[in-house]
């Protein structure tokens, strides 16, 4: 791998796309005249945040860090499951 690429760098850049996916959904759920956060945000933040957790624990931050991005993310989760079963 060269040496300007690296897995926290990499995981950065998908980190960068999520976000931009998320404006974008959120823009075109504005546009569409819907009104509160598209539920999709929902999944992206769940997996946002695991990703958060893998490059805060590549990067040697400590544990407690970790821990809570990833209780924070199962939160999201739980959240999202939530949203579906009552939608269904």
């Amino acid at each position: 791998m060269p040496d300007w690429l690296s897995i926290p760098r990499l995981v950065n850049i998908i980190l960068l796309g999520m976000a931009i996916e998320a404006f974008w959904l959120l823009w075109r759920h504005r546009r569409a005249g819907a009104s509160g956060a598209p539920p999709i945000l929902l999944h992206l933040m769940s997996g946002a945040l695991l990703l958060l957790a893998m490059k805060l624990a590549l990067t040697g931050a400590p544990p407690m860090m970790v821990a809570a991005t990833l209780g924070t993310a199962g939160l999201a989760h739980a959240a999202d499951l939530r949203s579906f079963l009552r939608g269904s």
